[in-house]
Formats: structure tokens, C-alpha cells, sequence
């Protein structure tokens, strides 16, 4: 199950930013980025400083991940428009 919250929208390249939980592992400082042929996703690395390391997701859950935050950000433009 994938959560988005705390949804900021921006102008320009940038379409918003969030924090998304994915499997019970919380992701804060996801980002959105708008692209000619659609979105892509930019999610944070994880762990300490100096010891960080890319977040656990498979290709299967990144994808959704990046489909639910495509569909809650266009959601949140025509609420905002």
C-alpha cells in the first residue's frame, strides 16, 4: 500500500514534493519532476549520514509509487485551480 502526504505544489520543473510511505517504510523529500514525455520520480536515499544507501524499492513498486503520486498531484492542480 502506498501513501502520499504532505503534498506541496510548485511551479516550473519541479511539479511537488511529498512524503510517501511504501510497505511500512516512510520516505520523506520525495519530489515529482515534470519531464517532455510525462513525470519522473526523485526519492531520497535512506539510512545515516555518510552510510546512506538507495531506498528498497523494486522496479514494480517505484512504478506505482510514481503512478499514485502522478495521479494525487494532477488531483491537487484542478482542486487548486
Amino acid at each position: 500500500m502506498i501513501k502520499i502526504t504532505n503534498m506541496n505544489r510548485l511551479p516550473g520543473r519541479l511539479a511537488c514534493t511529498f512524503t510517501a510511505e511504501v510497505g511500512g517504510l516512510v520516505l520523506p523529500g520525495c519530489a515529482l519532476i515534470r519531464r517532455g514525455d510525462g513525470y519522473g520520480l526523485s526519492v531520497p536515499r535512506i539510512g545515516a549520514p555518510g552510510e546512506t544507501r538507495a531506498a528498497p524499492l523494486s522496479a514494480v513498486m517505484e512504478a506505482e509509487l510514481l503512478r499514485v503520486a502522478v495521479e494525487h498531484c494532477e488531483e491537487a492542480s484542478k482542486e487548486g485551480a
